[in-house]
């Protein structure tokens, strides 16, 4: 499967970003090739609490997935929703903690996937920067697609690491590396990205 990922965050005010996302994919098989849009969303997350001492930063994350319709082979029928509250802890000049839980109507399922993430991040210098996370999803009705073949399962766990260095003071440069614990043979992806700071 190929897989191009456009992510336009765009500030409204100091605490609050505007968040569009469009991902295409292509897929080959030996039984058929396809491609077309495989995620369109619109979201905002907002800046609650600033953190002070052991108290984390504090943000709440928004997003609306937009279906496809019948029309679709990777959307949604219906719209989908995430709503995550996401925290931080600076453990150190270098170091950081990152977390957060909440709730994702995928648009196809009956009852909402339940999320945690665990997210480590290390920079070391202003231009370098590293991360290895850990996102997970629990749902009350076992998933045929969070598994092995003939079998199902109630969690998905994923694992992400990455780093990212800014070539310029606009222009910074991502690579990154995800696989499925449940299934790495069915889920493993490799990417390079490019971010620019347009203002």
């Amino acid at each position: 499967m190929g897989h191009q990922h456009l992510y336009l965050p765009i500030g409204l005010t100091p605490s609050t970003e505007l968040r569009l996302q469009l991902d295409e994919s292509a897929t080959h098989t030996a039984e058929d090739n396809y491609a077309g849009i495989s995620n369109a969303s619109v979201g905002t997350k907002i800046k609650v609490f600033d953190g002070a001492g052991a108290l984390p930063k504090v943000a709440f994350l928004g997003t609306l997935l937009i279906p496809g319709g019948n029309h679709s082979r990777y959307l949604p029928q219906h719209v989908g929703i995430q709503t995550h509250l996401l925290f931080e802890n600076e453990i150190s000049d270098v170091v950081s903690l990152g977390y957060d839980i909440g709730a994702e109507w995928s648009g196809e399922t009956d009852n909402p996937d339940l999320f945690f993430g665990l997210c480590l991040n290390f920079q070391p210098t202003d231009k370098l920067s590293f991360f290895l996370e850990s996102y997970n999803l629990y749902n009350s009705q076992k998933q045929d697609d969070w598994a092995k073949p003939g079998h199902a399962s109630h969690f998905n766990c994923m694992s992400e690491m990455g780093a990212a260095y800014m070539v310029s003071p606009r222009l910074q440069l991502n690579v990154y590396g995800d696989f499925n614990f449940n299934e790495p043979s069915k889920y493993t992806n490799l990417g390079i990205g490019l971010a620019w700071l347009l203002n």
